[in-house]
């Protein structure tokens, strides 16, 4: 029962479930609206923001005892004037009860896979922003692009626990363990405490990057995505662990010391703010775009 809907699909904008927003954005007009013989058998359609299916909105006007809020709830079944497409929705995180996938589970290409590859090029340097962000420190654009070329090789775009709200998280997940050496590590004070504590032999330059000059493997590297609808509000919360490594003394990741662990709470609504900034307010970063386009370039045809 998702607490968000949208007017149409593609790349268009969220809104919460409200009498509201439903009356501004959807009205009382096809394909969104459909009258019954009786007032209360009125229905009201809408677009799942993560699958794109068509969704009933329910409890507009007359909510129920056991539901005190407004709420979107899948069709299951094609819907005039709304886009379908089966696999898709079943693997919807509001129709998969489970809240973990096994990173090697795939589905087949569909229309969500597709969108997913478009947004990951057209809007990588936003994707990297809000990773930077995340990680806490603005690894190199190398960095990013080793992410973005193992979630292609991954085909991370068809994964069964990917949907069109937490594409910047995925190419995180599904990117490459990676060496700190040269990183700006120091950006983020935790981590750079950690390894002072936890790798003495480790220098961290004035600049705040890790330095090469001493051999130690350390390692960085994202684990563990996990998803959980709250029944109470609709809203579906996502993470995973960002974890840093010694592998020093022993290439054994069961083995090698954990030096850091943070967990990274999704943050949908930002990367829908992103990318729906009015073009004369963007600030894009054309070297990252010109990275992905290279990369997706064989996935665009």
């Amino acid at each position: 029962m998702t607490a968000h809907f949208k007017v149409s699909a593609g790349r268009t904008a969220i809104y919460p479930v409200t009498r509201e927003q439903v009356e501004d954005r959807l009205g009382r007009r096809a394909p969104w609206f459909r009258p019954g013989p009786l007032r209360g058998d009125d229905k009201h359609f809408a677009v799942c923001p993560y699958c794109d299916n068509a969704i009933q909105l329910k409890g507009v006007y007359h909510r129920h005892e056991r539901s005190p809020r407004a709420y979107g709830s899948h069709v299951g079944t094609p819907v005039e004037g709304f886009a379908y497409d089966l696999t898709d929705l079943e693997h919807c995180p509001f129709r998969l009860s489970r809240k973990s996938h096994g990173k090697s589970d795939r589905r087949a290409m569909g229309p969500v896979a597709r969108q997913l590859i478009d947004l990951a090029v057209s809007e990588f340097d936003r994707i990297v922003l809000i990773l930077r962000d995340d990680f806490g420190f603005r690894f190199s654009d190398a960095f990013a692009e080793r992410m973005l070329d193992q979630w292609f090789d991954s085909r991370g775009f068809c994964y069964t626990g990917a949907h069109l709200r937490n594409l910047p998280w995925m190419i995180a997940y599904f990117g490459p363990t990676q060496k700190l050496f040269g990183q700006p590590i120091g950006q983020n004070d935790e981590l750079a405490n950690h390894i002072r504590e936890c790798v003495p032999r480790a220098k961290i330059l004035e600049t705040g990057r890790l330095d090469k000059g001493v051999w130690i493997e350390l390692y960085v590297q994202c684990l563990h995505h996990r998803m959980e609808v709250k029944i109470d509000t609709g809203e579906l919360r996502e993470s995973m662990k960002l974890r840093v490594q010694d592998l020093t003394s022993s290439n054994d990741a069961t083995v090698a010391p954990t030096i850091y662990q943070n967990e990274i709470i999704f943050d949908a609504e930002r990367f829908e703010r992103l990318i729906h900034t009015p073009k004369e307010r963007a600030r894009r970063d054309e070297g990252l775009l010109e990275r992905a386009q290279k990369i997706g370039a064989k996935w665009l045809l």
